[in-house]
C-alpha cells in the first residue's frame, strides 16, 4: 500500500512542478483590439441586459455580462469569456453602438482562467470551468494529505519534512496576505 501511495503521489506532484515552471515563463498580454460600430435597435436597447441579449443574438457575442455602468446619457458594459472581451458603449437613443473587441493570446487565457471562480456564470464555459477547479482542488488536498501521510511513514526523514512542511505553509499564507493586501 505504501509504495503504491508513494508512487501515486510523486507523479502528480512533478506534473504540478512541471506545470508552474511553464506557466511561469508565459508573461506577454497584448490583445488585439477591433473597433466596430454596430445597429442596435433602440426600442430593445432600455437596459444593459437587453441590449447585451440584442447584441449577443445579432452580433453572436459570447459570455458573461459584467461590469455594467449606466447613466442618463450612456450604458457601458463588456461582455466576456475567456479569451475575448466585448467593451460596449452604447448612447440611449442612438441606432449604433461602438464595440471594441478585445481577443487575447493563449497565455493570457491561461492567466484569466486562474481568475474565473464559482460555478453560477451565465457562460456554461465558465461553470465547467468552475467544477473542475473545484476537483482540483479536491485532487490537491489529497495530494497533500497523501504527502503527510508519506511523511509520517518514514521516520528517518522527519526534520527535513518538518522544515519543508512549515516553510511552504508559511510561504503559502504569507502570498496569500499579499494578495489580500494588494
Amino acid at each position: 500500500m505504501y509504495r503504491i501511495l508513494r508512487e501515486t503521489h510523486l507523479h502528480p506532484a512533478l506534473r504540478c512542478q512541471q506545470h508552474q515552471v511553464f506557466t511561469q515563463r508565459l508573461v506577454s498580454h497584448q490583445a488585439d483590439q477591433t473597433q466596430l460600430t454596430v445597429d442596435v435597435d433602440p426600442a430593445h436597447a432600455d437596459t444593459p441586459r437587453a441590449l447585451a441579449r440584442q447584441l449577443m443574438a445579432a452580433q453572436g457575442y459570447r459570455g458573461g455580462l459584467v461590469d455594467i455602468r449606466e447613466s442618463d446619457e450612456e450604458i457601458r458594459f463588456l461582455i466576456g469569456r475567456m479569451g475575448t472581451i466585448h467593451e460596449v458603449v452604447y448612447v440611449r437613443g442612438n441606432s449604433e453602438a461602438k464595440v471594441v473587441r478585445k481577443v487575447f493570446p493563449f497565455n493570457a487565457m491561461l492567466t484569466w482562467m486562474h481568475k474565473t471562480f464559482g460555478v453560477d456564470h451565465e457562460y456554461a464555459l465558465h461553470n465547467v470551468w468552475g467544477w473542475l477547479m473545484l476537483l482540483t482542488s479536491i485532487g490537491l488536498l489529497g495530494l497533500g494529505a497523501s504527502g503527510i501521510y508519506l511523511w509520517f511513514k518514514i521516520y528517518h526523514e522527519r526534520l527535513v519534512g518538518s522544515i519543508l512542511l512549515f516553510g511552504n505553509l508559511l510561504f503559502g499564507i504569507g502570498m496569500i496576505l499579499l494578495i489580500s493586501i494588494a
